[in-house]
């Protein structure tokens, strides 16, 4: 096992990075099951729907069509409950994902039993009714083995590919590290080992592995900051429990699932019974966070942010054409300012504002507005500070993917490079995009940070927004933020 660990790592490969030095994410496997029930639900909805034409052909127009669409929906709920207690979605075998016409004709007819148990016929007639179960049965029955022949080949095609894939990579690399590695060895696997990582490598065990193929917690870091990382386990000796702490604090940061080996033996960890308890193959692991935004949490915030910002400017137009003229007639310079901040995984980008100061500041040398009397504010930009208006531009950030609508809000890079050696937890603030507003506004921390305390409070809001997201927090935030977020006391 010694040079296990050394010959995967050599054989593994790291994703490659696109033009702008980020790799793609795998595809999500719980989206691509979602996706297959969502087909058999929506063919066991039109095979309802054609039987009700069937009976419409022959003569019975008395057919009830809201009634038979919710007899149908009904139906599909069952039949989705059906093939899940046959395994037909399940994620961690999505590579053998198998058609089964037999669990398929079986859920229909179980489905269709309870609901014509039920006593919702569509019909007037008895021969009506028979003739829409019957091809209400075999349009579905066909519809959804089709879907399901599709599907496969698909996902088979993806799996083959590697798009389902998840990135691991290992920091420690003593005999932990090679009971973690050996657990990646399943049949059907579906887990890509980046590498291994360690700071402190034993000369012997350096020589064993091979050169060149490890890095150190720096090298993790950069490679999780460039998206090519989906989960880290830390897997050092019990003896290292402080370092271990130190490791898992740095590499909370990163936008990944991370673990602890707990130093159990699986078959004495309940994972069923503890939610923040794991295991791989053999090794029990301890489950520190998880991949911020997973599954369908990414595609969402997605289509939040492009749906309502688009919505936004739409509306926003003629007030940011308004802005635009007064700016200029009220100081000369130019009407936006760009200032390089850091977004996701701390990619440094461009934010756009409205210029409401007499200086563009954007090196190492940034000022906090800290008063409302700020000499370097024009008066037209002490009422666009005011009044939030001055972050209107920053819907073309959100736009084009740099930010989204709701996240941490960008500082200054000279500001984050100060509070992130001042505050420990700073950093994991880059887990996902900035965004124009937050949880951390809403609550009132908006305006200059003078004091270390007042920083600490708004990081602890943006990280309990990142570990409890959801898609009615969001639009709790931005309704916050439109009642009261844009004329809050702290705004300067």
């Amino acid at each position: 096992m010694m040079r296990a660990l050394g010959a995967v790592r050599l054989a593994a490969a790291v994703p490659a990075p696109n033009a702008d030095g980020v790799c793609a994410p795998p595809r999500s496997r719980r989206v691509a099951v979602d996706l297959v029930a969502f087909g058999d639900v929506a063919g066991c909805l039109l095979g309802g729907i054609a039987g009700g034409f069937a009976v419409v052909a022959r003569g019975d127009t008395d057919v009830q069509w809201l009634k038979l669409i919710q007899v149908c929906l009904l139906t599909a709920l069952f039949l989705y409950l059906c093939l899940r207690h046959f395994c037909s979605y399940d994620v961690g075998h999505i590579a053998e994902a198998r058609v089964r016409p037999l669990h398929v004709a079986l859920a229909l007819s179980i489905a269709m039993v309870v609901m014509y148990g039920l006593g919702l016929p569509v019909g007037t007639r008895v021969d009506h009714t028979r003739t829409w179960y019957g091809v209400w049965f075999m349009t579905s029955f066909t519809t959804i083995v089709v879907h399901r022949l599709l599907a496969t080949s698909t996902l088979q095609a993806l799996s083959r590919g590697g798009a389902f894939r998840t990135r691991l990579a290992i920091y420690g690399t003593g005999p932990l590290a090679d009971r973690v590695v050996a657990g990646l060895f399943v049949p059907g696997g579906q887990t890509t080992f980046v590498g291994a990582f360690d700071d402190r490598v034993a000369p012997e065990r350096a020589a064993a592995m091979g050169p060149g193929s490890l890095g150190g917690l720096e090298d993790l870091i950069a490679l999780g900051r460039a998206g090519a990382i989906d989960q880290v386990i830390i897997a050092l000796p019990q003896s290292a429990d402080r370092r271990t702490a130190e490791v898992a604090r740095r590499l909370e940061q990163l936008p990944v699932s991370l673990h602890i080996v707990t130093h159990l033996a699986g078959d004495l960890v309940d994972a069923a019974s503890a939610h923040r308890v794991s295991a791989l193959g053999d090794v029990g692991l301890l489950d520190i966070k998880t991949k911020p935004l997973a599954d369908w949490g990414r595609y969402l915030k997605s289509a939040e942010d492009y749906v309502i910002a688009s919505l936004a400017l739409v509306v926003a137009l003629p007030v940011m054409a308004a802005v635009a003229i007064a700016i200029k007639w009220d100081s000369p310079g130019s009407v936006l300012f760009r200032q390089r901040r850091h977004g996701l995984n701390r990619r440094v980008i461009e934010v756009l504002k409205f210029r409401s100061m007499t200086v563009m500041e954007n090196g190492n040398g940034v000022a906090q507005v800290d008063r409302a009397g700020d000499a370097r504010i024009t008066r037209v930009g002490a009422f666009l500070r005011k009044s939030s208006l001055d972050e209107l531009p920053q819907l073309f950030n959100v736009l084009r993917g740099e930010m989204s609508l709701i996240g941490p809000r960008p500082h200054a890079l000279v500001h984050d490079d100060q509070y992130g050696e001042m505050l420990e937890r700073y950093a994991n603030r880059h887990q996902v995009k900035p965004g124009m507003t937050g949880w951390a506004q809403v609550n009132g921390f908006r305006g200059p940070t003078e004091t270390p305390d007042k920083m600490q409070a708004r990081v602890d809001c943006d990280l309990a927004y990142i570990d409890r997201w959801s898609l009615w927090l969001d639009l709790r935030i931005l309704a916050l933020t439109v009642l009261v977020g844009f004329r809050h006391k702290n705004a300067i």
